[in-house]
């Protein structure tokens, strides 16, 4: 009975620590306010033998888990209070695409100007003039009617009609302002025009077929497309107004004479210089720009 009263006495008496003290360590790397609590039960299982050892790996593991989660949030937080710099840095970089996309639209649009005999979309480049004499080639135009379709004749036409008959395929139709409605004989997804120099040689062409025919048939329903052929006068006609060449031209040098051997008067034009712009490099472009595969001909 003495025995258990002093063992009971002896569990009443204060230790020297507190039971319910707590050591409080506190991360100096940290502000966040992590901390890890010791308590002295822990001391004393650690006392006692036979169980301590049992232990001590278990608080070792508990202990490293929270050093590496410290550790984490450490460089966590660090990262965090440095975002700004990342966010306005990805900021400024969609901020500096928008630009130099709208730059690009604008730049393309801003430099171009209306000039004669352009375009006002302005997708095709400046082309330098230069002063050109008129002067008669009769391999376009040869006598009799019957030479129209001659080797000769037909080789002259092809040599100015570039490739593809200036069907050009407009890459980034986003690009231009006042497009006008593409060509229906390409796929959906192409945007391809003509342009008015060549489909004025190609009216030019088919009104000379026509006359031709006629002359050597004397059957108009040999004409081919003879509703081609009204257009083409109406569009030769808009097209002359609207270049409104007004070139000083002077007397004729190859009208025939009169019956009687005499002048006749009037201008042929020819001998006259004109401010033409440079045909080469209007044709070398059409040429380049043509359509892929065109095999388009000046003929109906």
């Amino acid at each position: 009975m003495k025995e258990e009263d002093a063992r009971y006495e002896a569990l009443r008496k204060p230790s020297m620590h507190s039971d319910s003290s707590t050591e409080v360590e506190f991360s100096d790397k940290d502000n966040d306010h992590d901390h890890e609590i010791v308590s002295d039960s822990d001391n004393d299982i650690e006392s006692k033998p036979g169980l301590g050892h049992h232990h001590q790996p278990c608080r070792t593991r508990t202990r490293t888990r929270r050093t590496r989660t410290r550790r984490r949030k450490g460089i966590w937080n660090r990262v965090m209070r440095y975002r700004w710099v990342f966010d306005t840095a990805l900021l400024l970089v969609i901020l500096g695409l928008l630009v130099d996309n709208r730059w690009s639209k604008a730049k393309k649009q801003k430099g171009h100007r209306y000039e004669l005999g352009g375009d006002i979309t302005g997708f095709a480049p400046q082309f330098s003039q230069q002063l050109t004499r008129f002067t008669p080639d009769h391999r376009f135009v040869p006598e009799p009617p019957s030479m129209f379709w001659s080797k000769g004749t037909q080789d002259a036409w092809l040599s100015i009609v570039p490739k593809g008959l200036g069907y050009l395929l407009i890459k980034s139709p986003e690009l231009y302002t006042s497009l006008p409605q593409p060509l229906h004989d390409y796929s959906p997804n192409s945007t391809v025009y003509t342009t008015s120099m060549t489909h004025q040689l190609h009216c030019l062409y088919t009104i000379l077929d026509a006359y031709n025919t006629l002359t050597m048939t004397r059957d108009p329903t040999l004409i081919k497309m003879p509703w081609h052929v009204n257009h083409c006068f109406e569009y030769m006609r808009q097209a002359i107004q609207c270049t409104g060449d007004v070139a000083l031209e002077g007397a004729a040098t190859t009208f025939p004479l009169g019956p009687n051997g005499e002048d006749q008067g009037g201008s042929d034009g020819w001998d006259s210089t004109h401010v033409c712009r440079n045909f080469g490099e209007v044709y070398d472009y059409l040429e380049k720009e043509t359509v892929p595969g065109a095999r388009k001909w000046i003929s109906s």
